[in-house]
This record gives C-alpha cells, structure tokens and sequence, in this order.
C-alpha cells in the first residue's frame, strides 16, 4: 500500500511540473507499485511544449519582489504614530474605496495605460496573495511561473479580486486590501487561509481581451457563423489578432501563429457586399500573414516564412516588410541571389530602412564568406588530382 501511495505521489507530481499528457496504454496500479516508468503520448504537444520551455527558461522567481509589500513595508507608515498598526491597518490608511461598505479597498502603485477592462473581459494578470501573518504569499502566480486567466464576472476567483482587477487598467499595478465577506468567508480555505481572513492581494494586469464575444462565436454554428452581419465577424478577427499578439510579445510563437490563422479562418465566412468590406478583410489578412511571418521567421521555420511572406504579396506586390521577411528567411537558407533580389526590392520601397540595410550588409559578408569557402574547397580537389 505504501509502495501504491509512493507511486500516486510520483505521478500527481509529474502534473505540476508540465502539461496533462495522455498515457499510451492503460493505467497499471502494479507498474506504479514497481516504480515502473509511465509512458506518454507527446508528439502532438510539440508546439505546446516549445511554448512552456520559453517560459520554463525564464528565472523562476523573477518579479516576486517587484511589487511586494514587504519589501517596502516601512514606506507604508503614514506618520510615525501609526507604528502601532499592523501592516494591513497602515497599507488601509492610503487605499480608496472599491465598494460601499469598505469590503475590497485599492491603492495604484503604478499606472496603467488605456481604458479600465470592460465587463465579461478575460484578463491575464501576475499576482501575489498575502496574509497579514505571514512573511511569505500564500499563493503566487509568479512562484508558479503561470499567468491567471480567467473571465471576469464569472467567479472564477474570489468576489473581491474579480472587483479589484474590474477597476484597472493594462499594466497597471495594484493593491487590494479584501475584507472576508468579499474574500474566503467565515470559512476561509484549510490549511492555507484560516476563517474570518482579511487578504491582500497585489496585482499585475498584462492585458485583456472580449471574452464574451469571442465564446459566443465558438458557440455558432458554421451556418450561424456566416449569416452573422460583417461588422460582428470582423471584430472577432480582430479580437484573434490582439491574442497573436499577446502571444507574440511573450514569445509563444507556436501559440501566436495559431492565433493568427484563426483570424484568417474567420474571414474565410465572410460574405463581402462592396468594396469597402473587401478593403477592410484585405487588410486584416495582411496584418495577419505578416505577424505569422515574424512568428516563423523568430522559431526558424523559414519555408514556412517564406510561404506567409508571399501571402502578403499577392496582395501588395511591393510590401517591404513582406520583401524583407522573405529576403532574410532565403539569406538564411543560404539562398543568397533570391535573398539578395527581395531585400533590394524593400530597399526600395524602404530605403531608410536600417534593418533592410542591416541585413543586405550581413548577406554581402556571408556570400563572400561562402564564395571563398567554395573556390578553396575546389582548388583542394584540383590539387589532390
């Protein structure tokens, strides 16, 4: 029994560490009694597993201490009277109020930019939990290396969390100090939060995006989907565009090509009634063929890069950054005359352009590199024969 115990701990483990993978064959309770080494099932979690390993090489601990009231609680005292105060009383004295009765209070240690989140958003935020005993969170999204993401107004967190993160705006940084009817109740949460708990909550919000309009459009039939009025398909292309984005600025490339293509697939239910709606899909397609360029061209996928370039053309023939990305991804296939006939083309187009300048430098010296490597080679041979 003790030998099952061991081997249950050792696969609940393995859970923590990475994403749920399915197992090849049935589970065995007499391999894990063994010791037996589980087998997975990984291939179709290539992407995935590329996207946590990025994540995974970032410092485990990084930012914990980048907005941690105890790292500055001595800045909190409003005078030198308040030395009596506990920590959350004198935190209290600056913070405004989010409800009436004074249940979930805020501070803003750093602006955000933009509008506050609107309704029904799903955000994605860093946060650390404190208890005011405590010299240690008693949940953190950083310790764990993962973002939260929920959907607002669907308690999906705590009712005074849910109304905090609802006040702020993209990146902005703050506290929120929740008093136990808005927080864990009379229960609390054992072991980790005891009954009748005031909790501080420090957050981060990295962005947001319209959950509700994005979860009601995967909830359409095909048909629903293309009898959908333009301007509501439109903005759920958009809405996929922003997520690329998202994924793209942390460096998910597999994650954010994703996105970019079901913006395309969006479009593809349009039924276009003039011009103006064709000018307006065109241009989301390009926005979308070109992120989805970088993406390969950044993972090193540079067929792939090449082929998302050339999307791009065959809507604007002389698109420089469409001319550039094909340009590179050739010089890096050491295709160098076709690399060579694509950069000088963004030349033009751009020709203040420091990258396209940039890179054409960088193909002169590896071609002539590479034309010196060649002649060498050959005279080797000549002069073996």
């Amino acid at each position: 029994m003790q030998s099952t115990r061991q081997g249950l701990k050792k696969l609940s483990s393995f859970g923590l560490c990475g994403p749920t993978l399915p197992l090849k064959d049935g589970l065995d309770m007499r391999k894990i009694e063994e010791g037996t080494e589980l087998e997975f099932m990984t291939d179709h979690l290539e992407d995935e597993l590329k996207d946590m390993q990025i994540e995974s090489n970032k410092i485990y601990f990084e930012g914990v201490d980048k907005f941690s009231y105890l790292f500055d609680q001595d800045s909190d005292d409003e005078a030198e009277g308040n030395s009596s105060l506990s920590w959350f009383e004198r935190i209290g004295l600056k913070m405004r109020n989010l409800t009436q009765d004074g249940g979930v209070r805020k501070m803003i240690k750093k602006e955000g930019i933009g509008s506050v989140v609107p309704a029904n958003c799903k955000i994605r935020a860093h946060y650390n939990g404190y208890l005011e005993d405590l010299d240690e969170p008693f949940d953190s999204s950083r310790l764990r290396n993962k973002e939260l993401q929920v959907t607002l107004g669907k308690s999906e967190i705590v009712l005074g969390l849910d109304i905090g993160i609802a006040s702020m705006r993209k990146e902005e940084v703050a506290r929120f100090l929740i008093q136990p009817s808005y927080g864990y109740g009379r229960m609390g949460c054992p072991p980790r939060i005891p009954g009748n708990a005031t909790i501080l909550f420090e957050v981060e919000l990295l962005g947001f995006t319209d959950s509700a309009l994005l979860d009601d459009y995967q909830e359409l039939s095909e048909e629903e989907k293309r009898g959908l009025p333009f301007q509501s398909i439109l903005e759920v292309a958009k809405l996929h565009n922003v997520e690329g984005n998202d994924f793209y600025k942390r460096q998910q490339y597999g994650k954010a090509t994703r996105k970019y293509m079901s913006t395309i697939n969006t479009l593809e239910s349009v039924t276009l009634q003039n011009e103006e709606q064709e000018r307006d899909v065109v241009h989301i397609c390009i926005k979308a063929y070109l992120n989805m360029a970088l993406c390969h061209l950044k993972a090193a996928h540079f067929g792939k890069a090449i082929a998302a370039g050339k999307k791009v053309l065959q809507w604007e023939v002389e698109h420089p950054k469409a001319l550039y990305i094909c340009g590179k991804a050739l010089h890096h296939l050491g295709e160098f005359k076709s690399a060579r006939t694509y950069l000088m083309r963004a030349n033009a187009t751009m020709p203040s352009s420091r990258d396209v300048l940039k890179e054409l430098q960088i193909l002169d010296h590896d071609e002539t590199r590479w034309l010196a490597a060649e002649r060498d080679m050959c005279k080797k041979m000549f002069e073996r024969n």
